[in-house]
């Protein structure tokens, strides 16, 4: 019993060690030998070793953060209704859009009527999948050269009208991590940022429910007044 905080101490130290020979490996091969190394292969957390760095495309200094990507898929009324953790890397949001469209389907019973989304989750294997799958509007802005067809086609009402409803993604996913404070985890390890981001989701779609029934309620007291 007497060992038992020297043994903790001992096992702690047994799995920081290949983590630190790892990041002298890779700041030797960076500082000293000018290697450059890929984004995913390198470790940035001695405590979170899961921790992934992610290249955003924004001005500096929010082009580089640390974390995971995450996946959201809204449906209406601002309903959260998939969300995925992306374990290693930063892949395109086109990669994403097929899975979120497998899981929306499974969940309802049928494809959404409107699936909007902005430049980067276009691709044309994307728009043949969402037509199979019998997605009647789908509102994908194309990015770089579109025919005038192209442009007519993003110019028609319904088109417009999704994309305003992705807009609204935009500032709900904002929303969802001042409401929840999902920018600082404290669980440990990937399945408890996984767990976190789930507490988020939940939390956030019972504010958005009580928000609506609160909406409804004070709609049925003015119609009796």
């Amino acid at each position: 019993m007497a060992h038992e905080p020297g043994q903790r101490i001992g096992q702690q130290l047994a799995e920081f060690t290949p983590l630190v020979k790892q990041v002298i490996e890779q700041t030797v091969a960076r500082v000293l030998n000018g290697q450059s190394l890929p984004a995913a292969a390198k470790l940035v957390s001695l405590c979170e070793p899961h921790t992934q760095i992610l290249r955003r495309g924004k001005a500096k200094p929010h082009d580089t953060e640390f974390g995971h990507k995450v996946n959201f898929a809204e449906v209406e009324h601002g309903l959260i209704s998939h969300w995925q953790v992306i374990g290693t890397g930063n892949p395109p949001d086109a990669r994403l859009l097929p899975a979120a469209l497998t899981h929306h389907t499974k969940t309802f019973g049928h494809p959404p009527n409107l699936l909007a989304g902005d430049r980067g989750l276009f691709s044309p294997e994307n728009e043949s999948l969402a037509e199979q799958l019998g997605v009647q509007h789908i509102a994908l802005p194309k990015p770089g050269y579109r025919s005038t067809e192209r442009q007519a086609h993003e110019q028609q009402t319904w088109f417009k009208d999704g994309q305003r409803f992705r807009n609204g993604i935009e500032g709900r996913i904002s929303v969802v991590r001042r409401t929840v404070q999902l920018k600082r985890c404290p669980y440990h390890g990937l399945d408890g940022f996984e767990r976190w981001i789930g507490w988020g989701v939940f939390v956030a779609n019972l504010v958005t429910m009580a928000r609506l029934i609160h909406r409804r309620s004070n709609r049925k007291r003015h119609h009796k007044t």
